[in-house]
This record gives structure tokens, C-alpha cells and sequence, in this order.
């Protein structure tokens, strides 16, 4: 387990202050007929580069914030982690824009990752091995998980009325891990990969079962979030956007249901049999 971690979370609450995040620019805004000056406010967007076991393995642009949940979230969506017990240690840099990670895992495992190079803030996460083995295997044997369609709503609701840094900026993506009654965690970053990483890598590290959670985001469901969805363990993935054909016919393949679209009190529903809704026919 990490033994520095909750000495590096004090370091991240500095971190979070909303000042440090953002970075404001003289602009202009068209409004109402009228093109006026205005101070707007943007978005951080620093590169962070990933250490594992001393080895560089790649570059990131983020968000600084939760970085230990967002880089160890990749390695879980990268299948270099499958349990926490792996993790000797996690340190995040802010001055030197590190991020060193001590695994005792096979080598094997790490090899996959090296020279992956440098990905930006909205493709951080996408690599090809991860999407071919994610959902190898037949779906895993669970209990569907009880659902009603107002707790949609509502956990989406909670998502996109989060208070947070898309609220100065609306120029980041959300993603939550949320029981059918609340929302747990809430977590933003510049791309909807690195949002959806960061709430994998908390649940693994602070041990939350996924079997019986609901995975949320703002962006769109490509089969990369699809992937870190199965790798997480979660049964079912949640947008406030679209899905992609390939994210389905994976999700169908590894039995996690699929909903799009949740907006205005409406959503899209692709059953694979994780969960059983209210209102919906029985087969």
C-alpha cells in the first residue's frame, strides 16, 4: 500500500484551491447584441510525466489535482495493477512535474506500458492492448443490480450541478462513483479519460467494491472508458453524452449495461443484464 499517501493528500488540498487551477485571460464575450471585454477564466492544462518503478513510461496533460488517483487509475485500466497490495508507493512532484509509482508486480506487466510517449488531455488512457483484453473472457457471474430510473436522474443530476472547477472554466469533464441512492466521489479533469481514471484508481486504492456502483461522466463512452469501466469492475457506465457502437457491442460482450444521454428527465438504455429497472419489460 501507498505509505505516503495521506501526507501527499494535504499536498493535494493545496493544489485543489480553485485559484491554482484556473488561470484567468483578458477576452471579450458576445452577449444580448453586444461583443464586451471580460476577464474569463480557463482551465490549467500542465503535463505531468509518469515514473514506474524508476522507468519513464509517459506524459500526461492534466488537471493537477488527484494525480495519485489518476495515475494509478491508469495503471488499473491498463491491467499493470490488480490489486492495491502491489502499490509500495506513489509520489506526485508538483515542482518537477513528476510522478513516481513503486509497483512489485511481474516486469512483464510494465514492458507493455514503455515508450508510449507523450498523450494529451483527451486521449490519455487509449491504448490499443488495453481496448483488445479488457473484455476477454466471458461477462463475470453477478446479482443485477436493482435500479429505478429516477436514480439516473438524480445521480446525474448530483454530477452535473457539482461545484467545481467546470463551473468557472466549462472546459473540463466530471466522473463519479455513485451507490444507486448517492454519489460518493466526484472527480474532474481536461479529458473524460483522466476524469474516469482518476475515480478508478480512488476506488482500487481505498478498496470500494465496484461490483454494486454505478460509474458516471460527462463525456462521452468510447471504448477506452468502456474499457476502464470493466477493468474498475463496475457493472454499469453512465453519460450525460453519446456512446460509441464499439463501447456497446464491448459492453455486451463483458455483461455491463450501458446508458446515454441523460438529460431532461430521458435516457438511453443498452441492457446486458448487470442491472433490472423499474418499469422496464422482463425478457
Amino acid at each position: 500500500m501507498i505509505s505516503s499517501r495521506s501526507d501527499q493528500s494535504a499536498t493535494e488540498g493545496v493544489m485543489e484551491q480553485r485559484e491554482n487551477l484556473t488561470v484567468d485571460f483578458a477576452g471579450a464575450r458576445f452577449a444580448n447584441g453586444r461583443l464586451e471585454q471580460r476577464t474569463i477564466s480557463l482551465a490549467r492544462e500542465v503535463p505531468y510525466t509518469l515514473f514506474v518503478n524508476d522507468k519513464e513510461i509517459l506524459s500526461i496533460a492534466v488537471l493537477p489535482t488527484h494525480l495519485d488517483d489518476l495515475f494509478i487509475g491508469f495503471l488499473v485500466s491498463e491491467g499493470v495493477l490488480v490489486s492495491p497490495e502491489e502499490v509500495e508507493d506513489c509520489f506526485v512532484d508538483h515542482g518537477n512535474r513528476l510522478v513516481r509509482i513503486y509497483l512489485e508486480v511481474p516486469e512483464a506487466r510494465i514492458e507493455k506500458l514503455e515508450g508510449k510517449g507523450m498523450l494529451t488531455s483527451g486521449c490519455a488512457g487509449g491504448l490499443v492492448f488495453s481496448v483488445e483484453r479488457a473484455v476477454s473472457g466471458p461477462p463475470p457471474k453477478r446479482k443485477p443490480l436493482e435500479l429505478s430510473c429516477s436514480d439516473i436522474i438524480a445521480r446525474m443530476k448530483e454530477l452535473d450541478t457539482f461545484q467545481g472547477i467546470y463551473q468557472i472554466t466549462r472546459g473540463v469533464h466530471a466522473a463519479s462513483v455513485a451507490t444507486k441512492s448517492r454519489t460518493m466521489v466526484i472527480r474532474e479533469d481536461l479529458g473524460r479519460h483522466n476524469a474516469v481514471d482518476k475515480i478508478v484508481g480512488h476506488c482500487f486504492m481505498e478498496k470500494i467494491d465496484t461490483r454494486d456502483k454505478l460509474l458516471l461522466s460527462t463525456g462521452r463512452i468510447t471504448s477506452e472508458v468502456l474499457t476502464k469501466t470493466a477493468r474498475g469492475g463496475f457493472p454499469i457506465v453512465i453519460s450525460r453524452s453519446s456512446a460509441s457502437a464499439l463501447a456497446v457491442a464491448m459492453a455486451k460482450e463483458s455483461g455491463i449495461d450501458v446508458i446515454t444521454y441523460v438529460r431532461g428527465g430521458r435516457f438511453n438504455f443498452f441492457g446486458h443484464g448487470a442491472t433490472r429497472f423499474d418499469h422496464y419489460p422482463s425478457e
